[in-house]
């Protein structure tokens, strides 16, 4: 898969997740989620879909860093107002997709705070 390629998956999932259109159509049928920090994994379309939501309904004044893109991976770098003073005033985070065939087969999520 080109580098092309990938950046038109990840624009499409973005641009659904926009829309407030179902993303779950971006994922591979066996797509997985892990939050690297604690170890937890969410696995399937429709659960990531759903964890998905529900952490960014956690996360305010949500900004993207940067996003680069290569032949089968994409990594954002974002931050969001954190919700308690312990975790300072920003949490950090990082993203990394893994693509292929155009689908996200699994994401990992890098950031003390970044979880439902």
């Amino acid at each position: 898969m080109s580098a092309e390629q990938s950046r038109r998956a990840i624009e499409r999932y973005f641009d659904l997740m926009g829309q407030g259109a179902d993303f779950a159509e971006c994922y591979g049928a066996d797509v997985t989620w892990l939050v690297v920090d604690t170890g937890q994994v969410v696995r399937g379309p429709d659960m990531v879909r759903d964890y998905v939501n529900a952490l960014h309904a956690t996360m305010v004044d949500l900004q993207t860093r940067r996003i680069v893109i290569d032949e089968e991976n994409a990594y954002l770098e974002g931050d969001c107002a954190a919700v308690t003073s312990e975790l300072g005033s920003r949490i950090h985070y990082c993203i990394a997709y893994d693509i292929k065939d155009g689908l996200i087969i699994a994401m990992r999520c890098y950031g003390v705070g970044a979880q439902v």
